[in-house]
């Protein structure tokens, strides 16, 4: 059988030495692929989707739904090659973590040895397990070791391990909302200006709800309890590199791995970048290197006050230009498992003559076509592009190639409901997915400064209809919904791109309940939730800095 060579279609583009170098960007572990070789005369391993794509497209070999485990693609301190070798009679290989042995069997003749296909752990580490090679005399195995008895039960001895890897290795990031600062929501500073009587407050309603340096003013809800709407860095800006400093630490430490950055466009004179000063501030913090980052562009429909966030069809290419030539290559950018930079897209209907009900599907494409054509241009690389799945199912002739889940609130209101029907539901969406995860929703800190108050003498019914939150929310609830997705991300058969990521709502959505930021009431127990049920091994833990 010959040897792979990376010329194979890989999701509509060409799998060659460049795609390589573009997977071996990405520094988190990725998962360990199994294929079933021609014939099922043996078995197949990689950890390079374009080769897995050549292995299928040229050499008729079936990708498996097994999840073995998650490698390294680079060389750490305590680490061992495993090195593949190729079966000269038949169409079968083998994985050994010994040179000694690869070299024994290279020199029998029986085997050509293929180069080293990733990294793994020599002794036990946080969050790993050992791997095995088995055989049954016919055909070799690569066994997780909570498989081990069960291939013994079927007649395979096991040959020795091949090292420890992470049997599961979630990538968590979260949405950065980055309007806190001065330079962010004016039309809503306005409002609180109005309101509260406070300048430039863009903490308005969070503050009142909660009752902490300022007045308490709970409105037509005096019995409920706010006293979580206070981070416990205290009420910040985001345009100071150091509070993005504090806020890198507190989720790294948690082993969250990337913040979704919300990006906006300005049409106004000629175009340009708004509302981006916290991500402006990651850029400039001391620590940046120990999270990725990725923009997620919210071209909506309509206006913030005086501001439209509109993308008019003459600005795509220079909006997609900006983002490209800014962000994309930054060394710590989100990246797919296959090495492709992820831009999620929260809002496309803003585009070209879109409105807040249709969508300008040519114009879509053609932002989409242009983001792909800078980032070849520029650094050589193809682009993984998402869309919101609250906008539907993705068109691919919108140039879309998945999807990714947001923050959703359940028309039911009822949180329990959400968490019971959210596995079924992304079912709908298939394909490339980045699952997502809602902490919580609640709005009514909007009441009289981004949503109209209903008036004095309300009805609960009134109150409902303008307002949107969860009565039974909580914390064990929300951990129950990420035991479901870890399960979903387990049982998947979907391509492995970005099958482990997950994008929680939100880091600090704090007008709208949507907060996992360590806050004064509740502490870490957020980042602690998602930490223990998504198995996330980076960092020591929550630290409160």
């Amino acid at each position: 059988m010959a040897t792979l060579v990376l010329l194979a279609l890989v999701g509509g583009r060409v799998a060659t030495a460049d795609t390589a170098g573009q997977e071996n960007k990405v520094t988190d572990p990725v998962p360990l692929l199994e294929l079933r070789t021609n014939g099922n005369a043996g078995w197949f391993w990689t950890l390079s989707e374009a080769e897995e794509s050549a292995a299928v497209s040229q050499y008729g070999m079936t990708l498996e739904p097994t999840k073995l485990g998650y490698l390294l693609r680079q060389p750490f301190t305590g680490s061992q090659a495993i090195y593949r070798l190729r079966s000269n009679a038949r169409a079968t290989y083998l994985l050994t973590a010994s040179s000694a042995e690869r070299d024994s069997l290279t020199a029998s003749g029986a085997f050509t040895y293929e180069g080293v296909i990733g990294y793994a752990f020599t002794q036990p580490h946080s969050g790993t397990a050992e791997l095995h090679r088995m055989n049954n005399g016919v055909e070799w195995r690569v066994v997780p070791d909570a498989d081990v008895a069960r291939f013994a039960q079927n007649g395979y001895t096991d040959d020795g391990p091949l090292g420890y890897v992470y049997p599961v290795y979630n990538r968590v990031g979260a949405i950065y909302f980055g309007t806190f600062d001065a330079d962010g929501n004016r039309a809503f500073m306005d409002n609180v200006k109005s309101v509260y009587g406070r300048d430039n407050d863009w903490w308005g309603g969070v503050k009142d709800f909660a009752g902490y340096d300022a007045p308490q003013n709970t409105w037509h809800w005096p019995n409920a309890d706010f006293s979580d709407l206070k981070p416990s860095i205290g009420y910040y800006d985001d345009e100071q590199p150091a509070t993005l400093e504090r806020q890198i630490e507190q989720a790294s430490s948690a082993g969250l791995r990337y913040f979704s950055f919300y990006w906006y466009w300005n049409p106004a004179n000629g175009g340009g970048e708004q509302l981006i000063g916290g991500l402006r501030s990651f850029l400039q913090a001391a620590n940046r290197a120990d999270m990725d980052f990725n923009v997620m562009t919210c071209i909506h429909p309509w206006s913030n006050g005086n501001v439209s966030l509109r993308l008019p069809a003459d600005q795509i290419t220079k909006a997609a230009d900006t983002i490209v030539d800014t962000y994309l290559g930054q060394p710590n950018y989100l990246r797919a498992n296959d090495g492709r930079p992820i831009i999620e897209v929260c809002d496309d209907r803003g585009i070209g003559s879109g409105t807040a009900n249709s969508v300008d599907a040519a114009a879509v494409r053609r932002f989409t076509d242009a983001l792909r054509a800078e980032a070849k241009v520029k650094y050589g690389e193809d682009v993984l592009i998402t869309l919101n799945d609250q906008l539907g199912v993705p068109s691919t002739d919108s140039g879309f190639d998945g999807t990714q889940v947001q923050g959703r609130y359940d028309a039911s209101r009822s949180y329990q409901q959400y968490v019971d029907t959210e596995r079924g539901r992304i079912a709908n969406y298939p394909g490339i997915l980045i699952r997502g995860a809602t902490s919580g929703f609640d709005n009514r800190p909007w009441d009289g400064v981004g949503i109209a108050d209903p008036g004095p003498n309300a009805t609960e019914q009134q109150l409902e209809a303008a307002f949107s939150w969860y009565d039974d929310h909580s914390i064990a609830r929300f951990g129950t919904l990420l035991a479901n997705l870890r399960s979903d991300i387990q049982a998947s058969t979907r391509p492995p791109a970005t099958d482990n990521l997950v994008l929680i709502y939100a880091w600090n959505e704090w007008h709208e309940g949507g907060h996992i930021e360590p806050n004064v009431r509740d502490g870490c127990a957020y980042l602690n939730t998602i930490r223990q049920q998504l198995a996330l091994t980076g960092g020591t833990g929550c630290t409160i800095s």
